[in-house]
């Protein structure tokens, strides 16, 4: 079930692990650059994080889930690198499309920030993919990738596990953007099937919310931290709402409860 973030929860917050989803956020390379209609990605950025910041329980960890640079520019993970030192909380990171995760690994990987792909806290495991394919926008995650989301979830499966991954495994009902998704995500339900212990898949790259289930797996899509797009568009189209993140609480008995939340637009555009 997924179910408003919001509501107050009974049960000892100690045992839940609170994750906030950061995606598609795009930086430049100049501080002073703008992207799409004006927007300067990294004032949105901030905005997210004051807003994150302000919530009652901001969170115990971070997941940046890819297109975190959008000219994979080493000045615009150092920033990111060094906004993130006073956050207070640990932060991960996956690639995206518009990402190299190489120069990630370079730079991505100090204090409380990290390319880290496993994470074990308290009784969930959350396992980090790479499905980008080079100087494509399109998914795919290779034989490497598939045998690691395999070792994880035999190794541990005591543990509920959450999923996360640059690029959308279903379709989203998009055209121009379903053309972008994974396209091995046959093989890859295939392997998380074989695992009861999976509660959640999600993703960024659609800049919108997205929500189904599979055989009783949440499946989320999230939005951007920069612009959002329409959903159900034909094409390439921006909507008309700001920056925006997901925040997910994780309880000790595999359920999910999740948001999205936004950041008025007036705060974002250059």
């Amino acid at each position: 079930m997924v179910a408003p973030r919001d509501r107050e929860v009974t049960d000892n917050p100690s045992e839940f692990v609170r994750v906030v989803q950061l995606t598609d956020s795009h930086l430049l390379a100049d501080p002073g650059a703008l992207l799409w209609n004006n927007l300067n990605t990294r004032s949105s950025m901030v905005a997210v994080f004051e807003h994150i910041q302000q919530q009652r329980h901001p969170g115990d960890l971070v997941v940046i889930s890819g297109d975190i640079a959008e000219k994979a520019e080493p000045e615009a993970y150092q920033w990111l690198l060094e906004y993130c030192q006073d956050l207070g909380l640990p932060v991960y990171c996956l690639p995206g499309n518009h990402d190299d995760p190489m120069l990630m690994g370079e730079i991505l990987n100090y204090a409380n920030v990290s390319t880290k792909p496993l994470i074990t806290l308290k009784n969930w495991q959350l396992i980090l993919l790479n499905s980008i394919v080079p100087r494509q926008p399109n998914g795919h995650l290779d034989r490497g990738q598939l045998d690691f989301l395999n070792r994880s979830l035999a190794s541990r499966p005591d543990l509920n596990t959450l999923v996360f991954l640059h690029h959308p495994p279903v379709a989203i009902g998009s055209s121009w953007m379903d053309a972008m998704g994974l396209d091995n995500a046959v093989d890859f339900f295939a392997l998380l099937d074989q695992y009861p212990q999976v509660q959640g898949i999600v993703w960024g790259h659609i800049h919108q919310e997205f929500h189904t289930e599979r055989r009783g797996v949440q499946l989320l899509g999230s939005p951007s931290t920069c612009v959002q797009f329409v959903p159900g568009s034909e094409h390439f189209q921006l909507a008309q709402l700001g920056p925006g993140y997901r925040q997910l609480v994780l309880s000790p008995n595999g359920q999910i409860e999740t948001q999205a939340y936004y950041v008025d637009v007036e705060h974002f555009i250059g």
